[in-house]
């Protein structure tokens, strides 16, 4: 056996807990060579039990017949399952077991128990999760659950069911151990880069709070003291308002613990600075002074630098200690239980209270989901990956609670200097869905982009109907010609000015049209809802939560059938993949945008790994999400203009049709932007990703560049197999949506 494949028993300074260190030979390391450094707990306090562990990981490795994700069931049959989870977890495909997890622990009802599911966008600052507060009947002051922010707050999916019940159950589901140790790889690689040329203060905000504002290290671990001097005297969100009118009892770290943090911190980012100024000195010895470089050489030194730092020992004990205080806060939640992998890392926590136990059910519920400044060092909220709430919530204001699932996302446009096409995540809700929240401050009406685009997302996967306009802070729109029905007026004009241009634009006029039709008597408007009583606006949100509860799935009447041709559904699929590859040649700098900046090449490596080891689109690049929605909005275009329809059917009738086509095929065009731009591409992922040294910044755009040739290729008169395939791909889901309805008529008649 190679000793490169050697596991050992280790425990890290100061810890009880056992961990196994080990060269895997199934993941690559930095150089695209088998046998990265791989360290994994082992579940255990037990030395006798830790090396007994060892010894059959050992075997394992050993054994090159059952290197291979197929023959895990074989190995199960041979080794403890902790072995099998340590060595097959990292390189099991990822699945949606989080969600069957709360299913199995806490199942969502539907419409054979007479509930709803609504599901609420909008962008940060919106007053979404206000609006679901009052929707759930929350106080403001005393609950304050959800938690709200002006900032970015909703990372992960919550569901609130609002039950007939005596008791309040919760379910959360974390990440996995695998991902939580990437989470904290990229945070530090992030703050690697940064104290190249910064100041320990810079590299520890970097290190706590990632660029994209989702995982947020100092939730978890704490935050150090800002210098006097740089406190912005007018830095005072919601947030930090939430954070003053918290209780005595609320979650809070004792002042050894704040100390204990502080110390930890300073030594985390005392050990980057030390690491990153050791390969920065070699790289400098070997190459000269990045001052003296010029962009594109300072670029792939600094590159090297970081993988030089990212490929010691030192970055791997560092990463695994930070692993070990993390796994250390889920031992403060009281309340409870948990459901934990064979090594101990929690995959769940669920609890149940009677009706009485309400406020400690909200405080336990906040360990997860909370973000106030004071509680910092305890909270667990960047490890969650959803939330499932139920129990009898009843807004003040309501005569009757209502039967609804009410599903919290992410905001729109959520990730820092994202495009604003909807994610994957948020694109199956909608299918789901039986209303569709699109919620927006009156102050904007919807002028922010993320809005408009989320618009245009709901008519191309044929969801019109689905959809109600929330429009909130109705009280901070103020003006001597804007009262009663002008106001209403003036705030319904952004949503036309959205649909009479870029929707009729980008999809069609008639689907504008219809738009501004049902959304005439599906808008409403809200003010003060941050109060515990929004008494003007009580009217409106007693005719939102009746109009909610009274949802029910579209009965579609099969009376007529659209013909198309399919020449004409050539050209959007070219004009789809035009646009994809145009967008993507300007954010990799390979040609001008009129529209997209270049994104640094911190990022454009970021995304290669993530889509390298096949991670979902948790980052502000995504392209497949990318190639949904320019395939989305190019077949949606072709479906609305059918060149004749079967017998006469009315207007109403034909948008009904193409709505219904157009969400037959959306639901599927995410599985195609999947296979191509993951499964298939991800061998070729991996060597941009690998990539390194002088020009490696550049030539790993190109080859990304050569992925998206490859696999979302322009058709055009020459043609090839790629081409034809890629056609014969989107020309098939297309047209057995198309045939579907030909047959319901038939059927029909």
């Amino acid at each position: 056996m190679s000793l490169r494949y050697t596991a050992t028993a280790k425990q890290n300074p100061g810890r009880k807990s056992w961990l196994v260190e080990f060269r895997h030979p199934l993941k690559t390391d930095n150089n695209n060579k088998p046998g990265k450094k791989t360290r994994k707990g082992l579940g255990t306090n037990d030395e006798q039990e830790a090396q007994r562990l060892t010894t059959q990981l050992n075997r394992l490795l050993s054994d090159e017949s059952l290197w291979s994700i197929g023959l895990q069931a074989d190995a199960a049959k041979q080794f403890d399952d902790k072995v099998v989870e340590i060595f097959y977890d990292e390189i099991a495909p990822r699945t949606q077991s989080a969600v069957q997890l709360r299913d199995k622990l806490l199942p969502l009802p539907d419409h054979s128990q007479g509930y709803a599911r609504v599901a609420l966008l909008g962008v940060p600052g919106a007053g979404k999760t206000t609006l679901l507060r009052q929707l759930i009947g929350t106080h403001p002051e005393r609950e304050r659950f959800p938690s709200t922010s002006v900032n970015r707050t909703t990372t992960f999916p919550t569901e609130i069911t609002v039950a007939d019940s005596e008791y309040y159950r919760a379910v959360v589901t974390f990440m996995s151990e695998h991902e939580t140790r990437f989470e904290i790889e990229e945070s530090l690689s992030a703050a690697l880069v940064k104290a190249i040329d910064s100041s320990e203060q810079k590299v520890a905000e970097t290190l706590l709070e990632k660029s994209d504002m989702r995982f947020r290290l100092k939730y978890i671990l704490g935050d150090l003291p800002t210098e006097a001097e740089e406190i912005d005297p007018y830095d005072y969100d919601e947030e930090e308002i939430e954070s003053a009118i918290e209780d005595p009892s609320e979650i809070t770290p004792t002042d050894e613990e704040k100390v204990r943090s502080q110390q930890l911190l300073t030594e985390y980012v005392a050990r980057i600075m030390v690491l990153i100024q050791e390969k920065k000195a070699e790289v400098e010895h070997q190459q000269g002074l990045l001052v003296e470089m010029s962009t594109e050489d300072c670029n792939a030194a600094m590159d090297l630098i970081e993988e030089e730092a990212v490929a010691s020992d030192a970055f791997l004990e560092l990463t695994s200690d930070m692993l070990d205080e993390i796994r250390t806060k889920f031992e403060l939640m009281p309340d409870g239980k948990f459901e934990k992998t064979t090594t101990g890392w929690p995959r769940a926590w669920h609890l149940e209270t009677a009706e009485l136990q309400r406020k400690q059910f909200l405080k336990s519920v906040r360990f997860f989901s909370g973000i106030a400044h004071q509680s910092w060092g305890k909270l667990l909220t960047p490890l969650v990956n959803g939330m499932r709430v139920s129990g009898p919530f009843k807004p003040s204001w309501a005569n009757t609670p209502a039967k609804l699932v009410l599903i919290d996302t992410e905001g729109l446009g959520h990730k820092a200097g994202a495009t604003a096409d909807l994610s994957e995540q948020t694109l199956a809700l909608l299918h789901n869905s039986d209303v569709i929240l699109l919620v927006d401050s009156a102050k904007n009406s919807l002028t922010n982009f993320a809005a408009g685009k989320a618009l245009e997302g709901i008519v191309n996967t044929g969801h019109t109907q689905k959809l109600a306009v929330v429009f909130t802070h109705m009280d901070m729109v103020n003006g001597p010609n804007l009262k009663g029905r002008a106001k209403l007026n003036h705030i319904f004009g952004g949503l036309r000015n959205v649909a009479e241009n870029q929707l009729a634009k980008n999809v069609s006029t008639e689907a504008a049209r219809h738009l501004l039709h049902h959304l005439e008597s599906n808008t409403f408007y809200v003010g003060k809802i941050d109060k515990a009583d929004p008494k003007p606006a009580i009217p409106e949100l007693t005719k939102l939560l009746d109009h909610l509860a009274a949802a029910q799935p579209p009965v579609f009447e099969p009376v007529s059938f659209p013909k198309y041709s399919s020449d004409n559904l050539v050209l959007a699929i070219q004009e789809a993949s035009t646009d994809f590859r145009q967008q993507w040649n300007g954010r990799l700098g390979l040609a001008q945008h009129a529209e997209i900046t270049p994104s640094p090449w911190q990022g454009i490596k970021a995304m290669s790994r993530r889509y390298a080891e096949g991670w979902d689109d948790g980052f502000y690049l995504r392209p497949a999400s990318n190639l949904i929605t320019s395939l989305s909005a190019a077949i949606s275009r072709f479906l609305e203009n059918p060149i004749e329809w079967s017998g006469q059917p009315t207007a109403e009738q034909k948008r009904e049709t193409i709505d219904r086509i157009k969400a037959a095929v959306t639901q599927k065009i995410p599985e195609i932007s999947s296979h191509r731009l993951r499964e298939l591409a991800q061998p070729a992922w991996h060597a941009a990703y690998a990539l390194r040294g002088t020009g490696s910044t550049f030539e790993r755009r190109q080859r990304i560049s050569g992925i998206y040739a490859k696999y979302v290729p322009i058709p055009d008169a020459k043609g090839d197999k790629l081409v034809f395939e890629f056609l014969s791909e989107i020309k098939g889901i297309v047209m057995q949506a198309i045939d579907g309805i030909e047959q319901e008529v038939n059927d029909a008649n």
